[in-house]
């Protein structure tokens, strides 16, 4: 018998645990960087089962390492989420993509002594908000991986949306409160401030590449009708398909901010907003192995347009990142309501399984051919040194 085939026989043994511990966390969602009982269940069940666990990890309470084969030079690391959002729960189906992972690991573990590889489970919150995985990229956790890899939870299976690079910033603008009909030229209007920086922001979009996106909003605009508006503060987001794109762009922005200012004579702050998010590049190569798994798995690919951001993007600028999406159904979006009802529906359940197996197939055949895994990783080196 085959190892892959021993690692695919062994997630059966599983199921009951994983499912458990999915649907808790459906059920007791936790936001970004307070997964506090998630990543304590996820490391109580590692631990259960024998796997060494560094927990926490990298400077952040809930992250976790687990190692299978510590000694191996060649390794990969499975990337676990289990971030909810705000209000509406697990409604990006972290829960289930985390315990896809957990699955994939202890399948791992079961046969570890006839791996001549290792493999981390790197437990990675808060995706969500600040983007734990920029963090650990930064302070060298997935240095000297031959990849990483998890699966996103989605409507349908297949690649994700193209994950293009994010950059965040608060902006305060602060002026002069006066009564507006009684004494407005002793007033400065920092709503007007915030109103120019959106005008400005819109022309600045016929001269930026037309993949970029420009969103935002004003979170506070005043509070009283007829008091001028000393305080307005926008939250605002910029994304595009490159980082080295970007990067210009998202100064573009902020030379907007001070612009607005200088024009309402009122004071602007900037501030950055969480992590800068990278984009993520899949290969040729890469792009062949995920379309050849699934026709294995007999799962239907759909095609997925559109964009997102993510922070395994800061990942893939380290080492070459797998993130593909597990449908659970059609009549299902992401960010919904809907969404986070159904992580313990049967049918997640099944989409975890799958996405175990999914995990279990791609290392086991990257290991089997050295010349499969080279050639993405000699792909993916000259991507990025472009």
């Amino acid at each position: 018998m085959s190892l892959e085939k021993k690692m695919l026989d062994s997630l059966g043994d599983y199921e009951n645990e994983i499912f458990a511990l999915n649907d808790y966390m459906a059920e007791h969602p936790e936001i970004g960087s307070r997964e506090f009982e998630s990543s304590k269940r996820i490391v109580e069940l590692l631990r259960a089962y024998g796997m060494e666990v560094e927990y926490p990890f990298a400077g952040l309470p809930t992250a976790f390492r687990a190692r299978i084969n510590p000694g191996a030079k060649r390794r990969a690391a499975l990337m676990a989420e289990y971030d909810a959002l705000p209000e509406i729960g697990h409604a990006c189906g972290h829960c289930a993509s985390g315990s896809a992972s957990v699955m994939a690991a202890l399948a791992l573990h079961d046969l570890q002594h006839e791996l001549d590889f290792g493999i981390d489970l790197i437990g990675t919150p808060d995706e969500e908000m600040t983007g734990g995985k920029c963090y650990m990229a930064d302070d060298g956790v997935f240095d000297g991986y031959d990849f990483a890899a998890m699966v996103h939870m989605g409507a349908t299976t297949g690649f994700m949306s193209n994950i293009i690079a994010l950059d965040g910033m608060l902006i305060r603008y602060r002026g002069v409160p006066a009564h507006a009909a009684g004494a407005p030229e002793k007033g400065r209007n920092a709503l007007n401030a915030a109103r120019l920086f959106f005008d400005a922001v819109d022309m600045m979009r016929q001269h930026v590449i037309p993949e970029a996106r420009l969103h935002g909003y004003i979170r506070n605009g005043g509070s009283a009708s007829n008091v001028v508006p000393e305080y307005s503060e926008i939250e605002f987001l910029s994304r595009a398909p490159m980082r080295k794109d970007l990067n210009d762009i998202t100064e573009w922005v902020r030379e907007c901010a001070h612009a607005a200012a200088m024009a309402t004579r009122t004071k602007v702050e900037i501030e950055v907003l969480g992590k800068p998010f990278h984009d993520m590049y899949v290969s040729p190569p890469g792009a062949a192995l995920i379309t050849r798994i699934y026709g294995e798995m007999g799962l239907v690919m759909e095609e997925r347009k559109g964009s997102g951001s993510s922070d395994v993007g800061n990942v893939d600028y380290v080492c070459p990142a797998f993130q593909t999406l597990m449908g659970i159904g059609q009549d299902l979006g992401t960010h919904t309501h809907e969404f986070g009802c159904a992580m313990t529906d049967p049918r997640t359940h099944t989409a975890i399984v799958n996405a175990a197996a999914f995990l279990l197939k791609l290392v086991a055949k990257l290991y089997a051919d050295p010349a499969l895994l080279e050639s993405i990783q000699e792909a993916h080196r000259k991507y990025r040194s472009v």
